[in-house]
């Protein structure tokens, strides 16, 4: 992210789209929590920011500890 301009209280950032659409998603799914990040989450969607895709199967794998 990377801080543009500063005027008159508001914010101009430049940041990668895929980290864009990582701040949409944790924003939506924590809008309960913040206060009026509801404009913020539209000035992303109407940029073209989409949120990013889910996988189709997460892979866990589990490593027992090392016996010494």
């Amino acid at each position: 992210m990377h801080l543009e301009k500063a005027e008159n209280g508001e914010l101009v950032i430049t940041m990668p789209q895929a980290e864009a659409a990582d701040a949409l998603a944790t924003l939506k799914k924590r809008a309960d929590d913040l206060d009026e990040c509801e404009e913020l989450s539209k000035a992303l969607e109407n940029a073209g920011i989409q949120l990013p895709e889910q996988p189709d199967h997460i892979r866990h794998e589990y490593m027992p500890p090392a016996d010494h």
